[in-house]
């Protein structure tokens, strides 16, 4: 999932890594559904801002076949920093329009075309988004319930 599709109320299907276990029964087994919804999906800003993307769970299938609803503690990504790309691209950008303003015009004609290209180098950072915020798929992400479940052992 990445913030660039998912949006706030989305759901997602997943699975149990391990059993779910409470006083020693077995209410769900290792690979039991669950879904679990976005809590939140912020792209981040131009130039300042991560984007970042908040998860929780929101149903879970039990062994028996029952599903139940849960509330769980959300789990936040965040993306990572371009803040050293966007130097990059930026010196980049200067060092070019250096090279072109000396080739057209001496000294003075870096210093110009350093300016111009340093100041096109910003202008694309400020249009250019910065990266998602990803939850690769098979991530390991651990929820817990804010709220008591009762859970009623339907009869066989």
């Amino acid at each position: 999932m990445s913030t660039k599709n998912a949006r706030a109320g989305n759901e997602f299907d997943a699975t149990l890594n391990a059993p779910l276990v409470v006083d020693g029964a077995t209410l769900a087994n290792t690979g039991s559904s669950v879904v679990g919804k976005v809590v939140s999906s912020d792209e981040g800003g131009r130039v300042k801002g991560k984007a970042m993307m908040t998860l929780a769970l929101v149903r879970v299938s039990l062994r028996d076949g029952q599903t139940i609803n849960v509330q769980t503690s959300s789990v936040s990504q965040e993306a990572k920093s371009d803040t050293k790309k966007n130097m990059v691209r930026t010196g980049i950008m200067a060092g070019a329009g250096a090279a072109i303003g000396a080739i057209a015009g001496g000294g003075k004609g870096a210093a110009i075309g350093a300016g111009i290209g340093g100041g096109a180098g910003v202008a694309t950072d400020v249009a250019t988004r910065g990266p998602a915020a990803l939850v690769p798929a098979e991530a390991l992400l651990t929820f817990r319930t804010q709220v008591p479940v009762t859970v009623t052992e339907k009869k066989r």
